[in-house]
């Protein structure tokens, strides 16, 4: 029985949630850690903590894309979390 198709994306948003997912959800949990080392005056639970945590983060921005109806929007939250984690490591610098 195939799906109804209002529930459905059409190929190009469906693109960019992908996207927006991987790349997205990569970027955010990179410049998340980054500014939260930047933060903090120790740093040697922050690097083992990291490798845990990292994944567990991507993983679950890349599930929040897809529950977007708008790819775009994924993609600005996305980016707007970025370099609002980019300012915060600029500043602490």
């Amino acid at each position: 029985m195939p799906a109804n198709q209002k529930h459905l994306s059409n190929p190009g948003q469906r693109i960019l949630k992908i996207t927006a997912g991987i790349l997205g959800g990569f970027f955010v949990t990179i410049f998340f850690h980054n500014a939260l080392g930047s933060l903090l005056e120790q740093k040697g639970a922050l690097i083992i903590t990291t490798a845990y945590t990292s994944f567990i983060l991507w993983a679950a921005l890349l599930v929040i894309a897809f529950l977007f109806k708008n790819g775009w929007k994924v993609w600005g939250i996305y980016l707007l979390l970025t370099l609002i984690f980019g300012v915060v490591i600029f500043l602490n610098k």
